[in-house]
């Protein structure tokens, strides 16, 4: 008897998994398949060891089902001949991806095994819509949010799709590696000690986090989603990263939700099509993920200064709103949204260092990475990305904490107060690596750079290379 393969990839759960539903539909047995490919396998520390944790979770939850998840890794297309060859006739079923690498991928295994007579299946699971769905009247794509926003809200979001109640098991489960074997975790080092007791992992723990968000912060988070030193995010951010729980899933769920403001609903459905738009870029202009959005950005005289670059790694600017986001993405392996403009334009502006070097740090520390959102976020803080917030516009730090944290309680947690440590800066000078030195008493007496300075210096700067593209 033919199998239905499903294979698995940022869409770790089982419920609203149109791949997994698709695939049930005929009566075959189900083989769940996750394969470790080069792209992932050279992704981030922290994103692979908390990938190690959603694979888990996932495999545990289809033992559930009478099932197992069979794990493989190499190169998708010589996985799937492989396993072809040892199990016989099956179907392939997956939810697409949208970036470049996927989709040469994807579409070099689907036109090989078509040749085969061999049916794949994909479907729609990472995304509100896909792409292509949402253009201009002119048949082109949208460069700047607020239309793109405006066209998307007209579409209807298709219904979730059930989680199956029953998996059929194959008569034979193919040869399945160890999760150990990868080592998912072994560029982490001692960091993991203390992740593991901030991350939420799974399918169960990513209904959990959307119902505690609902039920009592949804309807403030117009007003406190800004402010660092309140808890007012959904922290839904990792558990999208990994696919354990679908943005299909989220949308329906806040906008059913009674007794909450629509503006509040409105606020907060719009950071799920700001996650969309961020994929739309990278799949109308793959470039964005590593490469200057805008081409005449390739022209910007960034410094290259790598004791300021480290200095802001490690959280050792002396601006302590800047060094406190840059320490609890060490700590907790996230970042709140408003700390990561403040600490980006610092690094983008008063210190004028390569937007690029900030996305491959976030990539290395980041658990809820997302390369679409992260190469997205990036170019518009440093204003060589699509809808770009003005080079011009530099986040004054001391400012911006003023505003969002004016009791200066985000500052403290992250970096003790007057050198006494609090839980969360103690952990900062546990896990971090011996060569940074970092204690309790490594502030720096002074910002490493003076913020009238810096601000002036990126101006002036920003001034020379507008009459430079101008002159060419």
């Amino acid at each position: 008897m033919s199998v239905n393969v499903v294979w698995f990839r940022r869409d770790l759960r089982l419920s609203d998994n149109p791949a997994l539903y698709s695939a049930t539909l005929d009566g075959r047995p189900i083989i769940p398949l996750f394969i470790l490919d080069e792209h992932t396998d050279n992704a981030g520390a922290a994103f692979k060891w908390r990938l190690g944790l959603s694979i888990e979770s996932l495999s545990l939850d289809l033992e559930k089902h009478n099932s197992k998840l069979i794990l493989k890794k190499g190169n998708p297309l010589y996985v799937l001949k492989e396993l072809r060859s040892s199990i016989g006739d099956f179907k392939i079923f997956w939810n697409r991806l949208y970036d470049e690498n996927s989709i040469k991928r994807d579409t070099e295994i689907k036109s090989y095994f078509k040749e085969q007579g061999v049916e794949v299946k994909s479907t729609e699971g990472l995304l509100l819509h896909s792409p292509w769905k949402t253009q201009t009247n002119a048949g082109s794509y949208y460069k700047v949010f607020t239309p793109f926003w405006r066209a998307l809200s007209k579409q209807e979001v298709k219904p979730t799709v059930p989680k199956p109640t029953k998996l059929i098991s194959p008569m034979k489960w193919p040869k399945s590696d160890h999760l150990s074997e990868w080592k998912l975790d072994k560029e982490i080092g001692q960091g993991k000690e203390y992740l593991i007791k901030t991350v939420h992992v799974g399918e169960e723990k990513a209904k959990i986090n959307l119902n505690n968000f609902l039920q009592q912060r949804l309807k403030n988070y117009a007003q406190a989603r800004d402010r660092v030193d309140l808890t007012e995010s959904s922290n839904l951010s990792e558990n999208l990263a990994y696919g354990e729980i679908s943005a299909r899933e989220i949308w329906h769920s806040a906008l059913g939700y009674k007794d909450v403001d629509f503006n509040q609903k409105e606020m907060f459905i719009r950071q799920l099509a700001w996650r969309d738009f961020a994929w739309y870029l990278s799949y109308f202009s793959p470039h964005i993920l590593q490469k200057n959005w805008k081409p005449e950005w390739d022209h910007f005289p960034w410094r290259e200064n790598e004791d300021e670059l480290n200095s802001w790694k490690r959280g050792l600017t002396g601006q302590p709103i800047v060094d406190a986001g840059m320490r609890e993405m060490y700590v907790t392996g996230r970042m709140h949204n408003r700390v990561r403009m403040i600490v980006a334009s610092y690094l983008t502006k008063h210190l004028l260092i390569d937007w690029r070097h900030g996305l491959k740090w976030f990539e290395d520390c980041l658990i809820d990475w997302d390369p679409a959102s992260n190469a997205m976020g990036w170019q518009w803080v440093a204003g060589s990305g699509p809808d770009a917030s003005p080079f011009f516009r530099v986040f004054n730090p001391e400012l911006q904490a003023k505003k969002f944290d004016p009791d200066s309680k985000y500052q403290m947690k992250y970096l003790g107060l007057s050198f006494k440590p609090t839980p969360d800066s103690d952990k900062f000078c546990m896990m971090a690596p011996k060569s940074w030195n970092v204690d309790e008493k490594s502030r720096p007496s002074a910002s490493i750079v003076d913020l009238k300075f810096g601000r002036d210096r990126a101006l002036n700067t920003y001034s020379k290379f507008k009459k430079i593209i101008a002159d060419k």
